[in-house]
């Protein structure tokens, strides 16, 4: 059938007014929506107790000594401290769950303090208060022009039931019930034909392979009961649940819990059916966890992420940003991994927002281990960057503990309140704030990256444009400064203006030189953002050459001497922007050379730098920068193979905790260390590698604790947290190594008690049964020769959520090590490797 030149006509038009629309709302969204927010994250049992009358509810739950039962906190409570939350400059509060929950759980020695374990979706939990107080804190919080989010979950209510061998089992032990107590979620029994034929449940076991699809959404995460939210009277329960919410007590929006174990299509019938979530309340925000992991350059996970906003959701988490903060800022790995993952950004921010955190309730405080500045950087970043950030309760005080609470009375506390508005990172935060919401290109401009680091921490220079105002960022993650000339954008005389030091930047005005090239010399650890000036100034023309007889790109893996000429007085060498690289030569006759060495090296790609300086500093010139590849061979240093069947402590007692996914995960069976030139290389065989819980780096249940010994220094005899020290041995530098995180630190200010200072995050994978630990040069001085060095491998396991060891008793339980003491050494199994 032909169409009438009218009709087509008429469907161009409703085709361009459609997408006129889309783009409307895009900009609507962005300008004067929630990306112009900034959220603060509360878990409401650890933040403060309004009213202790309700903290003991069973004589069994409560206990703010024990980090696994409540601790007090309520609904009350964050209403009382309001003015301190505004105080830090967010509009508005994201807290945990607030409904009914299971209590605690017999199976697995732990309570429901978190709000994840539902016991009633449509009920305020009785140890944070009533439904007054509820609907007293968003009216307090809308009074003051603020935003209540309430975290949901979708995907599962308490652990009342499993399949044990294939057998099904009631908590008959559970507290205060056995069983959800909201209909239809009470309907639990597998054993009633009714019940079971009803499927209100998946009726299924617990997840043992989170790459099976069919796992994902159907199974057990965590033993916690999984719905079927395939069910339509399951769909309709939850809708009705959660839209009391939003009738009752007026929310703002929601964030939900484990979306990525949800089907997709649950979320659009959830928030945009006819009677779905969305069709309450005008700016209804709603975003969705869902906690995966992007190696470098990867970009399967952010497009996972980003198809949720196909199916309901209009914001979600930005796990892969965080990921990359923490392997970049934290973790000293190339800066060139986050100059992907921001560029990368620019694409899925036009279908929807991401909400910016660096750490969260569910993971290790980014600022365990590190000093205040490093943490001060990453939240200046994500202050700095389209999205919506979010500030994670404790943060603003230093906070170091996961899930610590914030009133003296609670767990973690230290018996000290936390309110410190005087704070210097309650004021920082407070100054970042203010600052993303006096520049538009904060919140809504596109990262277009100019510079960054290959192979090692350093630096990020890159610019934050929007239609108001276009914003020049320097980033240096590396502790020292750095140095560096490069080519922009920017036509010569252009003046960039520096406006904001987030932490120790320069205060100094860059102008582009001739061609374009702007010369950074920019102090460790810094983040400074420059404005660009409307003034052009006035370029100076050195009267100085300098030239290499060498071209960029050229590989190096023997001694090599490089020449080079000038007219210069002085010269000066810098090797990957290092400004303590720094080698003065003194030239003879217009003539200079200088040697590298490959074997202080790590592999890869390097940058050489040279600076001319004649009769004056004004007459000082550059090289451009010239990349060389070192390319040197591996080379095996040691190799030991460990028995089987000794992962049973020091003194051959321990036994593993009794939960299912516990196999013989710390049996190390074999180590290798190898080189490649200063890069050390250390591998690990466990005699079962498996990755119950999803991984990234996959492996779980083991964590390595590996101590070096540099022969050359004096290092320390402990073994920090481990409940261990030596007569006779030292170590200069731990790796610490889990399947979802790595650090390596220096002995420097450790303690028994304490990790030494992080310098590094080592690339951490799982190859042919190996797990496979990169340890960069860089980080423990550049060896050229590893004769007498002694590496100490000792496995244990660690709790993620609560950012300790395993602990260890006498009896073992679902999650605790059992055949020992508390004080006992926590060592699994040990390995020797000894460096001829």
């Amino acid at each position: 059938m032909r169409l009438k030149s009218s009709h087509l006509r008429f469907l161009v038009i409703i085709l361009l007014t459609l997408v006129i629309l889309s783009f409307a709302d895009v900009a609507t969204y962005m300008k004067g929506g929630w990306a112009d927010k900034v959220l603060y994250m509360i878990m409401i049992d650890r933040f403060n107790d309004g009213d202790p009358s309700n903290n003991n509810q069973a004589n069994v739950e409560y206990n703010p000594k024990d980090g696994a039962k409540y601790s007090g906190g309520d609904l009350k409570g964050i209403i009382d401290k309001i003015d301190y939350i505004k105080g830090l400059g967010v509009d508005g509060i994201w807290i945990t769950p607030p409904i009914a929950n299971q209590w605690w759980d017999p199976w697995v020695n732990y309570g429901g303090y978190h709000g994840y374990w539902a016991r009633d979706f449509k009920k305020v939990d009785e140890h944070f208060g009533t439904l007054d107080d509820y609907k007293k804190l968003a009216e307090v919080l809308h009074k003051s022009n603020m935003y209540l989010i309430q975290d949901i979950v979708v995907n599962h209510v308490g652990n009342y039931f499993r399949f044990k061998n294939g057998n099904f089992e009631l908590n008959t032990g559970s507290i205060p019930t056995s069983a959800p107590t909201q209909y239809p979620f009470n309907l639990n029994n597998y054993n009633d034909p009714e019940q079971q034929k009803r499927a209100i449940y998946h009726w299924t076991p617990d997840i043992n392979n989170y790459s099976d699809p069919v796992q994902k959404l159907n199974y057990q995460m965590s033993g916690l009961d999984d719905l079927n939210t395939e069910n339509p009277e399951v769909i309709q329960a939850l809708k009705d649940s959660y839209k009391y919410w939003v009738q009752e007590v007026g929310v703002d929006g929601f964030r939900v819990d484990t979306a990525m174990y949800v089907p997709k299509s649950f979320f659009d019938e959830f928030f945009n059916a006819p009677d779905g979530i969305f069709s309450l309340k005008k700016n209804f925000i709603a975003f969705g966890e869902t906690w995966l992991s992007s190696k470098p350059y990867e970009s399967e996970s952010d497009k996972e992420i980003a198809s949720f906003f196909d199916h309901g959701f209009n914001s979600m988490l930005d796990f892969t940003l965080m990921e990359e903060l923490r392997r970049v800022i934290k973790g000293g790995q190339p800066t060139d991994f986050l100059a992907y993952r921001l560029e990368l950004r620019n694409e899925i921010l036009k279908k929807g927002l991401l909400v910016t955190f660096i750490d969260n309730h569910d993971m290790e405080r980014f600022g365990k281990g590190v000093t205040p500045n490093i943490t001060q950087q990453a939240l200046g970043l994500i202050l700095t960057l389209p999205g919506l950030p979010v500030i994670y309760y404790g943060t603003e005080q230093y906070f170091e503990e996961t899930r610590a609470s914030m009133f003296k009375n609670g767990w973690g506390s230290f018996g000290e309140d936390h309110f410190n508005q005087n704070s210097d990172m309650y004021k920082f935060i407070q100054e970042a704030i203010k600052f993303r919401k006096n520049h538009p290109a904060t919140r809504y401009g596109e990262v277009k990256v100019l510079l960054s680091e290959k192979r090692s921490s350093g630096l990020l220079v890159y610019t934050l444009k929007c239609s108001e105002e276009e914003l020049f960022v320097v980033l240096n993650t590396s502790n020292e400064p750095r140095i560096t000339n490069f080519k922009s954008p920017y036509e010569s005389g252009t003046t960039l203006e520096p406006i904001y030091n987030i932490v120790g930047g320069t205060s100094t005005p860059i102008v582009v030189k001739e061609g374009g090239y702007i010369t950074l010399r920019i102090p460790g650890r810094s983040l400074t953002l420059f404005s660009i000036s409307p003034e052009k100034s006035d370029v100076y023309t050195p009267n100085v050459k300098v030239e290499l007889e060498m071209k960029s790109g050229e590989s190096i893996s023997q001694l090599r001497e490089i020449k080079g000429e000038t007219n210069a007085r002085t010269v000066y060498l810098y090797i990957d922007r290092k400004v303590e690289s720094e080698q003065k030569i003194e030239p003879k006759d217009g003539k200079f050379s200088f040697t590298i060495d490959p074997m202080k090296f790590d592999p890869g790609e390097h940058i050489l730098l040279v600076r001319a300086v004649g009769k004056t500093l004004k007459d000082t010139v550059y090289t451009e920068e010239i990349k060389i590849n070192i390319t040197l061979e591996k080379k095996v240093l040691a190799e030991v193979k460990d028995p089987m069947d000794d992962d049973s402590g020091l003194n051959y007692s321990y036994v593993y905790p009794t939960d299912a996914t516990f196999k013989r995960q710390m049996d190390i069976l074999e180590t290798k260390a190898e080189s490649i030139g200063s890069t050390l290389v250390i591998s690990i065989k466990p005699r079962d590698l498996t990755k119950s819980w999803g991984p990234p780096y996959g492996f779980d249940h083991v964590t390595y604790q590996i101590f070096i010994d540099d022969p050359n220094k004096k290092g320390v005899s402990y073994l920090p947290l481990q409940n261990y020290e030596f007569s006779d041995w030292d170590w200069d530098y731990e790796i610490f190594a889990t399947g979802w995180l790595s650090a390596i630190y220096t002995a420097k200010g450790s303690s028994k008690d304490k990790f030494g200072t992080q310098i590094g995050s080592p690339e951490v994978f799982v190859e042919d049964g190996w797990v496979k630990i990169i340890v960069k040069g860089d980080w423990i001085g550049n060896p050229s020769d590893f004769t007498n060095w002694t590496i100490y491998i000792t496995s244990w396991d660690y709790d993620g959520i609560e950012s300790k060891f395993r602990p260890l008793q006498q009896e073992p339980k679902a999650y605790i090590m059992g055949g020992g003491n508390p004080n006992d050494p926590l060592i699994m199994d040990d390995c020797w490797l000894e460096i001829k």
